[in-house]
């Protein structure tokens, strides 16, 4: 084999930046994942903090919680 063999080969495959939309995507994943991960947990506070609203304004608020300690024994 020659070297005229390899003469119409030596471009090979342009690199264009024809995928930049697909890079993008996958370099930003990782933070869609975490910013959906957010939102969610957001949504389980505020249910838990309605929850916790609407027990307090019926019986009052916990009084044997660390949130109200017992005072010292005399």
């Amino acid at each position: 084999m020659g070297t005229a063999f390899f003469k119409g080969k030596s471009s090979g495959l342009p690199i264009t930046g024809s995928n930049q939309n697909q890079l993008s995507r996958a370099l930003n994943a990782g933070q869609y994942g975490a910013r959906s991960a957010g939102i969610g947990a957001q949504k389980s506070l505020g249910v838990a903090a309605g929850i916790n609203k609407a027990a307090v304004a019926a019986h009052g608020p916990l009084k044997n919680s660390a949130a109200y300690p017992k005072g010292p024994k005399t």
